[in-house]
């Protein structure tokens, strides 16, 4: 079976017996609760393997189950600063904070619903909205979302969302994205504590 379909019999699975906004709705919650990791791979048909993935990957499944519900979907990306984050940071995460300006570029959705482009971010899975993470957990399939960050720049993809991300982060000093790079695998890390934590 390739990639493409095992993302289909995955939807289908999923969205057995509902309506259109149902199954739009029960798509984004399966996708929220995969686990976040950073690094992981950015396939769609990897993440549902392996049920996990990063910011990109989720979303660029996310895309994908969304395409096949036959709705119009949009990757953006937007470049925000982990210092400006809602987030309450374990000690070592804050300290680099403190130290540094860590900025990242991040990935999201948007679909067109009832005549509109409305945001949508799966980055946190529900059970991290006890440690402070924006996490969309009530979704009605039409509203907008909160995003998962404070953008300070927001594109509008063109294409290969990946190959986007890339390039703007080749013009990015090597500091600029060891940084990004040290800080989302703690970032990684310290979630994956915080999920087992919340599972005991």
């Amino acid at each position: 079976m390739n990639g493409r379909e095992i993302v289909r019999r995955t939807l289908d699975e999923w969205t057995l017996g509902l309506g259109p906004v149902e199954a739009r709705v029960r798509v984004f919650e399966r996708v929220r609760e995969i686990p976040y990791v950073y690094p992981s791979s950015k396939d769609p048909s990897t993440v549902l393997q392996e049920g996990r993935g990063s910011g990109s990957g989720k979303h660029y499944l996310l895309g994908e189950l969304f395409r096949l519900l036959g709705l119009s979907v949009r990757n953006m990306l937007c470049i925000h600063r982990f210092n400006e984050s809602p987030i309450g940071f374990p000690n070592h995460l804050q300290a680099m904070l403190e130290k540094n300006e860590v900025m990242d570029i991040h990935d999201y959705l948007q679909i067109y619903v009832e005549g509109k482009w409305i945001d949508v971010d799966a980055t946190w899975p529900s059970l991290l909205r006890e440690f402070g993470f924006p996490v969309n957990d009530e979704w009605d399939g039409t509203s907008p979302m909160l995003l998962s960050v404070s953008p300070e720049e927001v594109i509008i993809v063109r294409g290969d969302p990946e190959k986007a991300k890339g390039d703007l982060l080749s013009k990015w000093t090597p500091r600029q994205r060891q940084l990004r790079k040290q800080f989302l695998e703690g970032l990684s890390n310290w979630v994956a504590e915080l999920c087992a934590e919340s599972q005991r």
